[in-house]
């Protein structure tokens, strides 16, 4: 009884093993995976940063900038607005 008891022992630690060093190449073709896309995605960032952070001009230039692009925009909308609904429109 205790040879057969060691050799069940055996076989359920060999199933184990088995199990164990399957997971184990699962979980590495996972890590492979999850490491291919942060790459990825380490890459994407270090392409985008330049046209998001540096753009060459001041806080002052841009924001300048951005009152001209909405003074444009409110004289299109102007122009568009037919029916004269648009408050900022009335009397042009």
């Amino acid at each position: 009884t205790d040879i057969s008891g060691k050799e069940t022992r055996i076989q359920l630690d060999t199933e184990d093993v088995l199990t164990t060093e399957n997971t184990i190449v699962q979980k590495m073709e996972d890590l492979k995976t999850a490491q291919e896309l942060l790459d990825g995605a380490l890459k994407r960032i270090e392409d985008l940063t330049p046209t998001c952070v540096d753009t060459g001009m001041s806080f002052e230039a841009r924001v300048a900038k951005r009152e001209e692009e909405v003074v444009a925009l409110k004289n299109a909308l102007c122009i568009l607005d037919a029916e004269g609904v648009e408050a900022d429109c009335q009397g042009q």
